[in-house]
C-alpha cells in the first residue's frame, strides 16, 4: 500500500458523507433489515448478526470486572434476532464472606493461655480472629490488566464494641465466576492478607480460593510459620565494608511451594504443574496449590545504628506441615536491593537459600539472621566511586509536517498543525528555531558480577542474575530540568574504573517529530556534561482515511489512525517507547503520524459517535531500510497510497440483564484480523508479547473504539458498539 514518492501534506479530496438511511425513535420505524441505533444518534442500520467468535466484553460494574467472549455460555442471541443478551448475572458473580485468623501453638488450653480464642485439646492450638487487609486479584482472560478488588479491613474489635462471643461481620467480596471451560476462565484466584499499617511485626501472605470453596471462608496464618529475617551491623554493605544505610530490600519467593494449605477449598489433582490451571503449582502431595514464585514475601530497610543493619522482615515462610525442630526449613529467595540513589551504588539481586527453625516456645516469633546456606551472612554491593553532577541538552531541528497557503509548518510536535477554521482563520506556522523537549531521559548501565570467587571469599550472598545476565544496575530517570538547565548524579563506576558506560534513552511522546532513541555515554571522574544530544526524526506516517465504496452508513469525519509496534527480531532488548501512536484526519480525511522505525500493527476507527466501522488491520514495515519509507530532505516518510476504508461495519447490540445502570463496557476484538487473507498468520494480537509495552497483556489496538472511555448502558440496560464484519456469527460446539 505504500508509494516510493512523498511530498509534503497537501490538501485532498474530502471522503463524502453519507447521510443516515433513517432517523428513528426505535426498531419499527426501521422497517424490515434495518435496527434503530441509539448510540449513533437514533439512525436506522443493516440489521446483521454479530461476529461472536471475535468479540471481548470487559465489564465493569462497580468494583467488579467481568470478561467475557461472545461465545460463553452465558453470552445467548435474541430469539429470531440479532442482540447478544447476557441474562445470568447471579450465576455470572459469586460472593464471599472472609475472615482472618491466626493460629498458635500453646502448651495447654487450661489457664489464660486461649482464653481469647477457640482451643483444640488434640493438636493444642489456640485460633483467633485477627485484624487484616484483604484483597482479591487474578489474572485476565482477555490479556487486559490483571484484575483486583479494592482493599477491605476486616476488623476484630468494631466501634460500638459487639456482644460477647459475637464475631465480627466478615469482608464481602463479589468475583466474576464462569461456565467457560477456558483454562484462563478458572485461572487461581488470590487471596491477599496483609497485616494492618500498626501491625509492624506481621507478616503477609496469600492463598488461592478453589472453584469448590465455599462462600463463608476463613484464612489463617500460623504464627510457627511466621518468621523475621534480620541483620546485623554490616549485613548491607559494599563488598570493601562500608555500610549501607537507607537501601530498601525486597524478599521473593523463588520456588512454588504450592502446600495444601495454600488453598481454600481444594486443590485439582496432579503429577506437575502443567496440569495445574494458570497460577497454580503442583506440589509433593499431588495437588494443585498456589504458585509463589515471583510474589513478594515482604521487605525492610538497612538502618544507621547500627550501620547497614537489617531491620528486621516479617515473612510469612508458609511451613504448614512442615516441622523443623532440629533441621530447618530451608526457603528460596530472590532478594532485591536497592540503595539510596545518593550512593551512586547499583541496584543488586541475590539468591538466597534461608533456613528456620521452629520457634523454642509456642507462640514465640522466630528472628533469624540472614545467612544462606554457605553461610555468607551479607548483601554486598559493589565498591564504586561517589556521584558527580552532570550537565546535557538535546537539540533537533524542526521538521516540516505540512504546507498551506500560510506557508510551511516546521514543529516539533504536531501540535503546530493548522486548527480547524475559526473566526480568525487557521493557525499560522510557528517560527521555531530548535527543539529539546522530551517526556524522559532514562540513565541506565549495568552491573555483572564477575569475581564470584572474591565476592564468597568476602562472606558476601551469591548474586542472581536477570534475564539479561546482569546481577543488577543503575537507573536514574529524568523528567524535567531547572531554569539552569538538565542535570543528573551519575558514579564513574568502579573504584579501579578508568570510566563506566551508561546508555541513554530520550523518551518522546506522542506526537513529537523525533524518535525516542538510545546514545552511549562514558562517565570518567572528570566528567562534567555530555555533548549535546542529537535529535533525530520519526518516520512520518501519511495517508487518508475514507468511507469504503458502497459503505453508506459510514462517516470518516475526524477519523483516527493507530499504530501500535509489533515485536520483531531486529528490535532492541530495551525499546525506549511509546508503543501505540494516534492521530486525528484533518478536514480533508489526511492525517500525519510520526512514529519511531519498527514494525506496526495498524487500523483505523470512526470518531466517537460516527457511523460506521473500524477498518482492518495492516501491517506496516516502517524499519529503517524498508522499501516502503523513502526520504525527504533527511526525514523518513511513508505515505500510505490507498486510504485506509472504513466500512458499514456491525452493529452489536447487547443487553446486559440484571446488572446496574452504572455498569460499563469496554469491548474487544480478539481475532477479526484471522479472517483476512493479507493478514499474517503468525501474529496473534492477543498473545502477551506480541506488541511491545507488556509481558502480560495482549496488544492495545484491538479495542474496538479508539479510546480508553469505556461505554456506558441505557437505562434498558443495553449498549452499542460497531464492529469489523469479520470474523463468524456461529458458535462452535
Amino acid at each position: 500500500m505504500l508509494v516510493a514518492s512523498v511530498a509534503l501534506l497537501a490538501p485532498a479530496c474530502s471522503t463524502v458523507d453519507r447521510g443516515p438511511v433513517a432517523q428513528c425513535e426505535d426498531d419499527i420505524d426501521c422497517g424490515d433489515g434495518a435496527v434503530c441505533s441509539l448510540a449513533l444518534g437514533n439512525i436506522c442500520v443493516p440489521e446483521a448478526p454479530p461476529p461472536q467468535t471475535v468479540i471481548g466484553l470487559d465489564i465493569q460494574e462497580g468494583n467488579i470486572r467481568i470478561e467475557l467472549r461472545g461465545c460463553d455460555p452465558e453470552v445467548s442471541r435474541q430469539v429470531q434476532g440479532t442482540e447478544l443478551r447476557v441474562e445470568k448475572h447471579d450465576s455470572l458473580v459469586k460472593s464471599y464472606s472472609v475472615r482472618a485468623n491466626e493460629v498458635q501453638s500453646v502448651l495447654n488450653c487450661g489457664g489464660n493461655s486461649c482464653e481469647d480464642g477457640v482451643c483444640d485439646e488434640d493438636t493444642l492450638t489456640c485460633t483467633r480472629t485477627s485484624d487484616a487487609l484483604l484483597g482479591l486479584s487474578m489474572i485476565s482472560r482477555l490479556g487486559l490488566a490483571e484484575l483486583t478488588s479494592p482493599q477491605k479491613s476486616y476488623v476484630t474489635a468494631p466501634d460500638p464494641p459487639l456482644p460477647e462471643g459475637e464475631l465480627p461481620a466478615p469482608a464481602e467480596f463479589t468475583w466474576p465466576s464462569y461456565d467457560s471451560t477456558e483454562a484462563k476462565a478458572h485461572a487461581a484466584l488470590r487471596l491477599r492478607v496483609t497485616p494492618p499499617l500498626e501491625a509492624l511485626t506481621r507478616s503477609h501472605y496469600q492463598r488461592v480460593i478453589a472453584e469448590d470453596a465455599a462462600p463463608e471462608l476463613e484464612t489463617s496464618a500460623v504464627i510457627r510459620c511466621q518468621r523475621a529475617i534480620f541483620g546485623n551491623e554490616g549485613s548491607v554493605r559494599t563488598l570493601a565494608g562500608t555500610p549501607v544505610s537507607g537501601a530498601n530490600v525486597e524478599f521473593i519467593h523463588n520456588e512454588p511451594i504450592a502446600t495444601s494449605a495454600t488453598v481454600l477449598g481444594t486443590g485439582a489433582a496432579c503429577v506437575d504443574t502443567e496440569d495445574c490451571l494458570p497460577g497454580w503449582a503442583c506440589n509433593g502431595a499431588g495437588t494443585c496449590g498456589l504458585d509463589l514464585t515471583g510474589v513478594s514475601a515482604g521487605s525492610s530497610v538497612s538502618i544507621e545504628d547500627p550501620p547497614g543493619a537489617l531491620a528486621p522482615a516479617y515473612l510469612h515462610t508458609y511451613c504448614e506441615g512442615i516441622v523443623a525442630p532440629v533441621e530447618p526449613l530451608i526457603r528460596q529467595f530472590r532478594v532485591s536491593v536497592t540503595p539510596p540513589a545518593s550512593t551512586g551504588l547499583p541496584n543488586a539481586i541475590y539468591s538466597l537459600a534461608q533456613g528456620f527453625l521452629d520457634p523454642p516456645q509456642p507462640g514465640t516469633l522466630t528472628e533469624v539472621n540472614i545467612q544462606d546456606v554457605d553461610g555468607a551472612t551479607s548483601l554486598c554491593l559493589p565498591d564504586w566511586q561517589p556521584t558527580q553532577t552532570i550537565a546535557f541538552s538535546l537539540s533537533g531541528t524542526p521538521v516540516a509536517l505540512a504546507e498551506t497557503d500560510l506557508g510551511v509548518y516546521a514543529c516539533c510536535s504536531t501540535e503546530c498543525l493548522p486548527s480547524a477554521e475559526t473566526e480568525d482563520g487557521p493557525t499560522p506556522p510557528p517560527s521555531i528555531e530548535s527543539c529539546q523537549s522530551f517526556d524522559n531521559a532514562r540513565f541506565d548501565t549495568r552491573w555483572h558480577n564477575l569475581d564470584l570467587v572474591e565476592w564468597a571469599v568476602a562472606g558476601c550472598i551469591p548474586t542472581a542474575t536477570y534475564s539479561d545476565g546482569s546481577s543488577g544496575g543503575v537507573v536514574r530517570n529524568v523528567s524535567e530540568c531547572a531554569d539552569e538547565g538538565c542535570s543528573v548524579d551519575l558514579s564513574p563506576g568502579m573504584l579501579d574504573d578508568p570510566g563506566r558506560k551508561y546508555t541513554v534513552s530520550i523518551l518522546q511522546p506522542v506526537g513529537s517529530v523525533f524518535r525516542s532513541q538510545t546514545f552511549q555515554v562514558t562517565v570518567d571522574p572528570e566528567t562534567t556534561s555530555f555533548e549535546p544530544f542529537e535529535l533525530q526524526p520519526r518516520v512520518l506516517l501519511r495517508g487518508q482515511i475514507s468511507c469504503a465504496s458502497g459503505a453508506d452508513g459510514c462517516s470518516a469525519e475526524n477519523a483516527i489512525f493507530a499504530a501500535e509496534r509489533l515485536r520483531a527480531d531486529t528490535d532492541g532488548s530495551d525499546l525506549p517507547g511509546p508503543f501505540y501512536f494516534q492521530a486525528r484526519v484533518d478536514a480533508n480525511g489526511s492525517f500525519v503520524l510520526p512514529v519511531d522505525p519498527g514494525l506496526y500493527v495498524v487500523t483505523a476507527y470512526p470518531a466517537v459517535g460516527q457511523s460506521g466501522g473500524p477498518a482492518p488491520f495492516e501491517v506496516l514495515d516502517l524499519r529503517e531500510g524498508s522499501p516502503e519509507l523513502t526520504s525527504v530532505d533527511g526525514v523518513w516518510n511513508a505515505i500510505v497510497a490507498e486510504p485506509f476504508e472504513l466500512d458499514d461495519g456491525v452493529l452489536v447490540r447487547v443487553q446486559l440483564s440484571g446488572f446496574d445502570v452504572s455498569t460499563r463496557v469496554t469491548p474487544l476484538d480478539t481475532g477479526s484480523w484471522a479472517s483476512q487473507s493479507n493478514f499474517p498468520a503468525e501474529i496473534d494480537l492477543n498473545a502477551a508479547l506480541t506488541c511491545h509495552g507488556s509481558s502480560s497483556r495482549g496488544c492495545l489496538i484491538r479495542r474496538i473504539r479508539p479510546t480508553d472511555t469505556p461505554i456506558s448502558l441505557l437505562i434498558s440496560g443495553r449498549f452499542e458498539f460497531t464492529t469489523r464484519d469479520r470474523g463468524s456469527d456461529q458458535c462452535s460446539g
